[in-house]
């Protein structure tokens, strides 16, 4: 390897754990907006300051990923299952926020991984290897762990049963993405973000949520503009020179990332129920990580 190919290398795996870092602060950050802002909203804003702020910068971005391909007509019946998923998926995740730690529910972001996979075996025909199949297992284990409320008496969580559900719609989501894998990244973002936003706000409206303080707007555009854009752009410069498989692996350490800023910023405190989840998330994480 050349010293130019190592100093690339080294960087694209910069990018990747920035990426994951920054995607880390949503859970508890949301979950200090939740208190003021409503969910629907929430989902609308974080994802409008995703499409807003991609555009914004996307003529930089968009020359620095060297990418050509984009959208077509025939793409927008996938863009409208993709964004109606996420519509879903982004309001059942905030609401899991306002009724669950945020240690808890980030923990259960890693249960997209056994939705997309199992998804893409029944759906795709996609096999799934034996140290896939046990990462996968070891994951819904300590998911179930998660959804737990006790050891002594069991019942569940209806937080952590939403965060499941919420992921579970992600990981039907990725799997409709294959369609548009081969299309400029940056414009799929705007366009989901975009159409996230606008229909988030729609569902807002059905509900007749009230809107939160200008000061609180704006921080919630911002949060989505850093922790759902800026993170997919890094997330992009870092396939560029590592490929995906990679760059998924070092961003893999997100939700890890923001179970500790969770303790930090929220003082939340891990039982031992939650620390057994933990130990068991990072084997299956890393079981699945290595396939």
């Amino acid at each position: 390897m050349t010293s130019s190919t190592k100093k690339g290398t080294q960087l694209a795996i910069g990018y990747a754990l920035i990426s994951a870092l920054l995607y880390a602060f949503y859970p508890p950050l949301a979950k200090l907006l939740i208190h003021s802002v409503p969910v629907a909203i929430l989902s609308s804003l974080l994802y409008l300051g995703t499409g807003l702020g991609t555009t914004l910068i996307y003529p930089v971005v968009h020359h620095a990923s060297h990418t050509s391909n984009g959208l077509k007509r025939t793409d927008i019946p996938a863009l409208v299952a993709v964004i109606g998923f996420n519509i879903v998926a982004s309001i059942l995740m905030n609401l899991a926020l306002k009724l669950s730690d945020a240690g808890t529910v980030s923990l259960l972001g890693n249960f997209e991984i056994v939705a997309t996979s199992v998804l893409a075996l029944l759906f795709f025909h996609e096999h799934i290897s034996r140290g896939l199949g046990l990462g996968i297992a070891v994951i819904t284990i300590a998911s179930l762990l998660l959804s737990s409320t006790g050891v002594t008496h069991f019942s569940l969580s209806i937080g952590a049963i939403l965060a499941i559900v919420a992921t579970a719609c992600w990981g039907l989501e990725n799997n409709l993405t294959r369609v548009l894998s081969d299309r400029d990244p940056l414009q799929v973002v705007i366009v989901k973000g975009m159409g996230v936003g606008i229909g988030s706000l729609i569902v807002s409206l059905f509900l007749r949520e009230s809107w939160p303080a200008v000061g609180t707007i704006i921080a919630a555009l911002v949060l989505g503009f850093f922790a759902y854009g800026i993170s997919i752009v890094f997330y992009i410069l870092s396939q560029r020179y590592i490929g995906a498989a990679k760059t998924s692996a070092y961003y893999a350490v997100s939700p890890f990332l923001a179970v500790i800023l969770s303790f930090f910023l929220l003082g939340e405190r891990p039982t031992a129920l939650f620390g057994v989840a933990l130990v068991l998330m990072i084997v299956g994480t890393v079981l699945v990580t290595k396939e």
